[in-house]
């Protein structure tokens, strides 16, 4: 009980056992792993500890407890992904709505616990992230795809018969689908999206959506 207090007075990141170990790190990488695989409710706190090395303490220590740690665990993989689209948003120019298919299947291709924990927090009804997740879409994510497509009907490069909203819709669909149903996919195609083939499936998806939702200015 000593060296769990002793860990939580050293600061954030620097328990006792270890030179330069970020704990609050290590809880998150535990976390993510544990509650994709396992399920929230059956992760002790103390199995997120012991798999992370640190005290139990730790956790009520950087997170408040079990959930803050679930919520920091997906906020922080996220965030990114908000940040990337709100910059995209903002600039200038001709648009390359490739670049939005490349940040959601890149976020996703690198984590591969992230569409675990949308399918079991996320989707289903009274999903422990679900009021979180939708306040991030509607304050950051939609408004900026939105606008993205609005701006390539202006410029003339997306089709201007769309509808702003449905072809939000489309576009994230097709950037998640694949990810979300991954077990699925490797069941029956026998393919995992990593490496090379998720870089594929990025241009592939890019190009389907264009030739779709694009203005041929060949005719």
């Amino acid at each position: 009980m000593q060296t769990g207090q002793t860990q939580v007075n050293r600061g954030p990141g620097r328990p006792s056992s270890g030179k330069g170990f970020d704990s609050r790190q290590a809880l998150i990488d535990a976390a993510r792993e544990l509650f994709a695989g396992n399920g929230y409710d059956e992760v002790s706190i103390k199995r997120v500890a012991d798999a992370a090395g640190v005290n139990p303490a730790m956790i009520q220590y950087h997170f408040n407890g079990k959930s803050g740690l679930l919520e920091t665990a997906f906020d922080e993989a996220i965030a990114p992904v908000v940040a990337e689209l709100g910059t995209l948003s903002s600039r200038g120019g001709r648009i390359d709505l490739g670049l939005v298919f490349d940040i959601y299947m890149r976020t996703m291709a690198a984590n591969p616990w992230l569409p675990k924990m949308i399918l079991q927090h996320v989707l289903p009804e009274g999903g422990r992230l679900q009021d979180r997740t939708a306040h991030r879409i509607a304050g950051g994510v939609a408004p900026a795809i939105r606008g993205l497509i609005k701006r390539g009907q202006t410029n003339g490069e997306l089709r201007r018969d769309l509808d702003p909203r449905l072809t939000t819709i489309s576009l994230v669909s097709l950037a998640l689908f694949p990810f979300l149903a991954q077990p699925v996919i490797k069941r029956v195609l026998g393919v995992e999206l990593d490496g090379p083939l998720a870089a594929a499936l990025v241009e592939h998806t890019s190009l389907m959506f264009h030739r779709g939702a694009g203005v041929d200015h060949a005719g």
